[in-house]
């Protein structure tokens, strides 16, 4: 068998945070739940993460490749620290070579025999009398009689040093990876600003990641929360919700996300502790080949499901969830109302152009339908019978009539401001009359304008009225 022993270590830096809980299988720390990306095998033992790799070394090409995956990953993730991880064919003995080294792996790890006594965890209550012995390695340790070292030391002693040399079959519990994602990590000093969480976030976010991975999940929608310094008077705690259009599990698209959030958040204090849960996930299986990356739309092809999904939660994010959205067109002669706006969906809509969105319509219509509607028709001055809008207009295309059994009322707050240079509309206005003439024309001041005339009474003169302009 093959096992790695991993062991994060912060910087002496005060930004470095720290577990919440104490680590083991029941209240796993992110570091546990990051390396079951490696394997499915992870265990607490005494005081680091050891992982049993014999079953997924093929996955990886071997240990040089599965150590070179490792470290590269957690380059990529910019945590804070170093990530010591040390081999060895037993827990025991990874572990062991794990503490007998106080930095990075060594070149050439020791043999078995050659470790330092204090590396066996059930040795060191027994060191000081084992020294004065003689005794400062497993070597020598294993040639004692071993019947008087149980009598003087108990089984345990040799139990421990038989697993640890591959005599003895070694049992740990097993990190099963939990229902729902909740973990949160204790900040060593108060982080004041809203950007600095991006440290401990992008931890939660990897161990996250691989929990999504471990259960074939895809994050759907996840709780940031932190605590605030309770010497302050305002709430105790803080955070905001992520939603996501489909099921994701990539990683990078996940801290974009999260770092969106956070450049528009102000803290209200101090924050000590950092937690992330999952508030919904689905079942999401990736195509082949794409198991942690994937690869970018070609230039000018149809924007993939996934992509738009990045897209739009990264626009969300940025923008409120509120603002985006996306316009649908409707069969109305009502000029108003041939558009209406909706939450963007999921995915990309089909067109038959092959791209996302509307198709606009190919009628003679609607070549002469205006770039801007404004919101309500304003009301124009008239020289004679012709109508002026920043001077006098020239009437290009028309008439294109209109005609409803009623126009719908508007009532708005306050009434609708006349054009520049135009008196204010009568009340009510003519604008609600049964048809309306429009006409594509041009302003000396304001370039090409789309205005309609009425006549509300037989014995009244037309009214004009501006609606839109063109871009």
């Amino acid at each position: 068998m093959q096992w790695l022993a991993l062991k994060h270590t912060p910087e002496a830096a005060p930004s470095a945070p720290m577990p919440l809980a104490p680590s083991g299988p029941e209240h796993p720390d992110w570091l546990g739940t990051w390396a079951l990306q490696f394997t499915p095998r992870v265990a607490w033992v005494e005081e680091a993460w050891l992982l049993e790799v014999s079953t997924t070394l093929r996955l990886w090409a071997g240990m040089p490749g599965l150590l070179d995956q490792l470290h590269t990953r957690w380059r990529q993730l910019g945590v804070a620290g170093a990530l010591h991880a040390h081999a060895g064919p037993t827990a025991l003995a990874a572990l062991a070579r794990w503490r007998a080294s106080a930095g990075p792996a060594p070149q050439h790890s020791p043999h078995l025999t050659d470790l330092p006594l204090h590396t066996l965890g059930a040795a060191r209550p027994h060191l000081a009398a084992l020294a004065r012995m003689g005794v400062h390695t497993w070597g020598q340790l294993d040639r004692l009689p071993r019947t008087g070292v149980a009598r003087r030391w108990g089984h345990a002693l040799l139990l421990a040093l038989d697993q640890g040399m591959g005599r003895a079959t070694e049992s740990y519990p097993w990190l099963v990876p939990p229902a729902g994602f909740d973990q949160g990590l204790d900040c060593s000093h108060a982080i004041d600003t809203a950007l600095a969480l991006m440290q401990p976030a992008t931890q939660l976010l990897a161990a996250l990641h691989a929990w999504l991975l471990a259960g074939q999940r895809g994050a759907l929608a996840l709780r940031w929360q932190w605590t605030h310094d309770s010497r302050r008077d305002i709430a105790a705690e803080g955070g905001f919700d992520l939603h996501l259009p489909q099921p994701t599990q990539h990683l990078h698209h996940l801290l974009e996300l999260t770092a969106e959030h956070l450049a528009r958040t102000t803290l209200a204090a101090p924050v000590l502790t950092l937690r992330l849960h999952t508030l919904a996930h689905a079942p999401c299986v990736p195509p082949s080949g794409e198991l942690h990356f994937h690869a970018a739309s070609p230039a000018g092809s149809d924007p993939s499901p996934h992509d738009w999904a990045e897209l739009l939660a990264r626009l969300r994010a940025r923008l409120g969830q509120q603002a985006v959205l996306q316009w649908h067109s409707v069969a109305t002669h009502w000029p108003d109302a041939m558009q209406q706006a909706h939450p963007a969906p999921a995915t990309p809509m089909a067109t038959p152009h092959g791209h996302g969105g509307l198709v606009p319509p190919h009628t003679a219509a609607a070549s002469t339908l205006p770039t801007w509607l404004l919101r309500h028709p304003q009301a124009l001055r008239t020289t004679g019978q012709r109508p002026d809008f920043l001077g006098p207009l020239e009437l290009l295309a028309g008439p294109q009539r209109l005609e409803l059994t009623h126009w719908p009322r508007h009532t708005p707050a306050q009434p609708p401001t006349a054009a520049p240079g135009s008196p204010p509309p009568a009340a009510p206005l003519e604008a609600w009359a049964s048809h309306r003439d429009y006409f594509v024309a041009r302003s000396p001041g304001a370039g090409l304008v789309w205005v309609f005339r009425t006549r509300p009474l037989l014995a009244t003169p037309p009214r004009w009225f501006l609606h839109g302009w063109f871009a």
